[in-house]
């Protein structure tokens, strides 16, 4: 039985919310990598994302230092990602400069939500952004991010 009109659009909009996921993804990495290598160490966000979740659940994070990095990158890769869609189902269905704006508007209101009210574990980056100007490049990553979403979306659009 083939799909209809309306499910096809859909199905094509989460291709383009995921992808856009995955945008979000590197380029928040890549935010939280300069972050790092600003205080000498690459992989400090990953690090403390991981040793926060850690304690959280009671393991002493000294105890495992590989593992709180892993932890802190697999925490980024899921939340990332899931903010990266969440979003992108926000911007894509857009059309024109509102499409633009709204993904500028989002970026700067994720920022300003992330750098003081929303809780660490929910956050981009764990404790690293807890305030507004640590909040700024991955607002500007998100940016960068959904605006590449928009031209996969259109591509996908056009074929």
């Amino acid at each position: 039985m083939a799909p209809s009109a309306p499910s096809g659009r859909f199905d094509r909009l989460l291709d383009a919310a995921f992808a856009t996921g995955t945008l979000a993804t590197i380029a928040t990495g890549g935010a939280l990598l300069g972050f790092g290598w600003r205080e000498g160490e690459a992989g400090r966000a990953f690090r403390l994302a991981g040793r926060g979740l850690l304690e959280r659940f009671g393991v002493v994070s000294s105890a495992a230092p590989l593992t709180s990095v892993a932890l802190g990158y697999l925490h980024h890769l899921a939340v990332a990602t899931a903010w990266g869609v969440l979003l992108a189902l926000v911007v894509l269905p857009l059309r024109g400069v509102a499409r633009v704006l709204v993904a500028l508007a989002i970026a700067a209101a994720y920022a300003v939500v992330a750098g003081t009210w929303l809780p660490a574990p929910l956050r981009i980056g764990y404790a690293v952004t807890s305030t507004i100007p640590g909040a700024v490049p991955i607002g500007a990553a998100l940016v960068l991010a959904l605006l590449g979403g928009i031209w996969l979306h259109a591509a996908d659009r056009d074929a």
